[in-house]
C-alpha cells in the first residue's frame, strides 16, 4: 500500500508543478525599462517591483587612477618645458685651423685569399679596421694602394712609391720541432 501511496504522491507533486507552470505562463512580464533613481522633482523614485540603485556617480576619481597598479596615483602630465629662447650673439671668428699633423705610415690592407679564374687574378682585401674584406683585381686602389701584381701567394700593393709585398701564408716565427716518429718495427727473422 505504501508503495500506492508513494506514487500517487509524486503524481500530486507533479500535477502542482504544471499548474504553477501554466499559470505563470499566462502572467505578463513587465519589460519597461528603469527608471533612474531620481524622479522629476529630485526626489528617489519608487515603482512597485523594481530595483532602486544608488546614484553611482560620475566616476571622475575612479578613472583619474590607474586600476591595476598597486598606487593607485592620480595620473600627472609631465611638466611642459619652456619654449627655448633665442640669443643675440655677436659672430665670433674662428680660431685658426692647427697645422695637420704628419700623417702615421699607412698600413696595408691583409691579404684573405686569392682567387685565379683564366687569365684574371684577384684578391680579397680588408682594409684596418674594417670588418668587411672586398675582392679587388690588378691595378684597383684599395684605401690609398694600388694593385699592382697578384700572384698565386702574395699581392703586391704600391703607395707613395712604396711596395708592400703581402704574403697569403705568413711565414711562422715559431716552427714546431719536428716530431721523431719512432722506428718501424723490426720483423721477426725466421
Amino acid at each position: 500500500m505504501t508503495g500506492k501511496f508513494a506514487g500517487l504522491a509524486i503524481a500530486a507533486v507533479i500535477a502542482a508543478i504544471a499548474f504553477v507552470n501554466v499559470a505563470l505562463y499566462d502572467t505578463p512580464v513587465d519589460i519597461t525599462p528603469v527608471a533612474s533613481g531620481k524622479g522629476h522633482d529630485g526626489g528617489p523614485v519608487s515603482v512597485a517591483g523594481s530595483l532602486q540603485f544608488p546614484e553611482a556617480g560620475d566616476f571622475s576619481e575612479t578613472f583619474q587612477r590607474p586600476l591595476f597598479t598597486p598606487t593607485r596615483r592620480k595620473f600627472v602630465p609631465p611638466p611642459v618645458a619652456p619654449p627655448p629662447v633665442e640669443v643675440a650673439v655677436a659672430p665670433v671668428e674662428p680660431a685658426p685651423a692647427p697645422p695637420p699633423p704628419e700623417a702615421p705610415p699607412a698600413v696595408a690592407p691583409s691579404l684573405l685569399g686569392i682567387s685565379i679564374h683564366g687569365g684574371g687574378a684577384k684578391a680579397l682585401l680588408r682594409v684596418a679596421g674594417s670588418e668587411a674584406a672586398v675582392w679587388y683585381g690588378s691595378g684597383d686602389t684599395v684605401d690609398g694602394w694600388r694593385v699592382s701584381a697578384i700572384d698565386k701567394d702574395q699581392a703586391v700593393l704600391e703607395r707613395d712609391g712604396k711596395l708592400a709585398r703581402i704574403p697569403l701564408y705568413p711565414p711562422w716565427k715559431n716552427v714546431p720541432a719536428p716530431v721523431n716518429a719512432p722506428p718501424p718495427p723490426s720483423e721477426p727473422q725466421l
